[in-house]
């Protein structure tokens, strides 16, 4: 049986948001919906500064947000399991200890944004833009990252255990103590030998392949004097 949405605006949101109301669920915003252009977003933001979100977290669990376009938005330990926010452009947000266990993220743009700690198992990630991205201690196993940009991200601590990293690009990304065994599509990971790792957690045919992608980096351009 399909999800019955019950239809909101962003006015409504960020009212509703500001009175207290915490649960969206299963909630649509019509798709590509600016939030950070209407009139009280700035005072949106503050207020939720100031709300002691891990306690009373707000819950979008199954909403349909995509296209949402909220940069800086501020939301730690949101509730957004199973949500549809394909395309949305949440750069810079703060998502801390948020739960988007199955949630739809594809295209997104999520560059400078603060996802330490969050659980993405499953999450749909393909496309996604996350340079910069501050992933520390995240879970993010059996998550699809197909053609995600990494660039730089910081992906210490995290669990990328079956996660799909076919066509990612991780230029500069920091892998430290990540958890990359049986991670699929490793081998075609783009720019993989110019990620740091150290400590990283790995199945010895994956160090196998990781070493020989660092091997074979062309790091000088030899001359005759």
């Amino acid at each position: 049986m399909a999800e019955t949405h019950v239809e909101l605006t962003l006015e409504e949101l960020a009212r509703r948001l500001m009175d207290g109301e915490r649960d969206f669920s299963s909630t649509r915003l019509a798709p590509g919906s600016d939030l950070g252009s209407t009139d009280r977003y700035a005072e949106l933001l503050d207020y939720l500064r100031g709300q002691d979100l891990r306690a009373t977290p707000v819950i979008g669990e199954r909403a349909d947000w995509r296209g949402i376009r909220a940069p800086s938005l501020y939301l730690q330990s949101a509730r957004l399991a199973g949500a549809e926010l394909t395309g949305a452009d949440l750069r810079g947000a703060d998502l801390r200890r948020s739960d988007l266990t199955g949630a739809t993220l594809a295209g997104a743009d999520l560059s400078e944004a603060t996802l330490i700690g969050s659980r993405l198992m499953n999450a749909v990630l393909q496309e996604a833009v996350m340079r910069e991205t501050d992933v520390y201690e995240a879970n993010l196993t059996n998550s699809v990252l197909r053609g995600a940009d990494l660039s730089r991200a910081f992906l210490l601590r995290l669990s990328l255990r079956g996660a799909d990293l076919t066509d990612a690009t991780l230029s500069g990304a920091d892998l430290y103590r990540a958890d990359l065994r049986g991670a699929i599509g490793l081998g075609r990971a783009r720019d993989l030998g110019t990620a740091r790792f150290h400590q990283t957690v790995v199945t010895p045919a994956e160090r196998e392949l990781i070493e020989a992608t660092i091997r074979s980096r062309r790091l000088f351009d030899v001359r005759d004097e």
